[in-house]
């Protein structure tokens, strides 16, 4: 096995350029060497010594590219790993993993077939604000929790015509969109829960959907996820509510914005977050009630491709497993099932 693996983005988009080229570079063991654009420039002004192509199967007959990272639109996201594990290469896909949890199982027994390494490009995992999250439940620090919230805003109230995440395609919307971000969190935090309820619209009267309420009933608590495209109002991010007191955590994670700003995500201070925008939180004690500014831990984007090569070159546990993504869109197929006929759907 090679000692660097040389990977390929299918897909130079801002996701590609602004955020897993810029996180590939942050991992020693992995050489950004390809990309797949269908239109511009045939060299990249910053990358010289990446190649371009305009077909994606001249990646696949490339023999020295071992690692391919699918960030095309949802739909094309099945058929292209499919033939990416065929032709012998490891994969990463963006989120959503597929469109279908059947399309799902299909690549995860392929991949274990031609022993391939396939993860999903669950980032938000290591979101600053969501690992302290994780560390205040493990602690109960508001006791023992009744309510949790999470809310991944926006406020955009025109279409885009050329955007194919709101038009009439299989895997767009906001709910494949921002939806396994909350969904795998809230399984990362809680396991799956017992029965789900979901409401999912298009407030702005487009093709796709534009706004979700999805809850999850466990024993004894719920779990909200909450995503629009018409909220302007400022909105908490995350709220805990437990018997001993709350937390509430304004403001977006900053790695996303530091890496749109050529940040270097190997800087010590990567992932850090003003003091400005910590949570806050409230606690009943003695008779009063006490608040206090919780800090939010560095977040840490980079540990995802440093742990998808430490998985190919040594035979490392994947951080995201296959097998949780395609749970995050079973739960995605059953809240529109949920919404579809109208009432709570059972999830075991």
């Amino acid at each position: 096995m090679a000692e660097v693996i040389q990977a390929a983005i299918i897909g130079y988009g801002k996701s590609g350029q602004n955020i897993h080229a810029p996180l590939i570079d942050a991992a020693d063991s992995i050489v950004l060497r390809a990309v797949v654009k269908r239109s511009g420039s045939d060299r990249l002004p910053d990358r010289k010594e990446v190649d371009v192509y305009r077909d994606f199967e001249e990646v696949l007959n490339n023999e020295a590219i071992n690692l391919v990272i699918i960030t095309t639109p949802n739909h094309l996201h099945f058929l292209m790993t499919l033939k990416a594990l065929k032709a012998g290469k490891h994969v990463v896909i963006d989120k959503p993993f597929t469109v279908t949890s059947e399309e799902s199982e299909e690549l995860i027994q392929l991949a274990i077939k031609q022993k391939r390494v396939l993860t999903v490009f669950q980032n938000r995992r290591w979101d600053g604000d969501f690992l302290t999250v994780n560390k205040l439940i493990n602690e109960q620090t508001v006791g023992k929790l009744v309510e949790f919230e999470s809310s991944f805003n926006r406020f955009r109230n025109e279409l885009k015509e050329d955007a194919w995440k709101e038009k009439d395609l299989p895997g767009s919307g906001v709910l494949y969109d921002l939806g396994p971000h909350l969904i795998d969190q809230a399984l990362q935090l809680f396991g799956a829960p017992n029965s789900l309820y979901a409401d999912i619209r298009s407030q702005r009267g487009g093709d796709a959907d534009d706004w979700f309420e999805i809850d999850f009933y466990y024993d004894g608590f719920r779990v909200k996820l909450k995503a629009g495209m018409l909220v302007l109002d400022k909105t908490p991010r995350f709220v805990l509510r437990g018997d001993q007191g709350s937390f509430v955590k304004f403001w977006l994670d900053p790695q996303e914005q530091a890496l749109k700003e050529k940040m270097d995500p190997k800087s010590p201070l990567w992932g850090k977050e003003n003091e400005k925008k910590y949570g806050t939180l409230k606690k009943w004690q003695s008779g009063k009630v006490t608040e206090e500014k919780i800090t939010t831990a560095p977040g840490n984007y980079p540990h995802f491709y440093r742990n998808a090569a430490d998985a190919i070159l040594k035979g490392t546990d994947l951080s995201v497993k296959p097998e949780e993504a395609m749970e995050v869109i079973r739960l995605i197929e059953l809240s529109e099932k949920s919404f579809e006929k109208g009432c709570k759907i059972q999830v075991a």
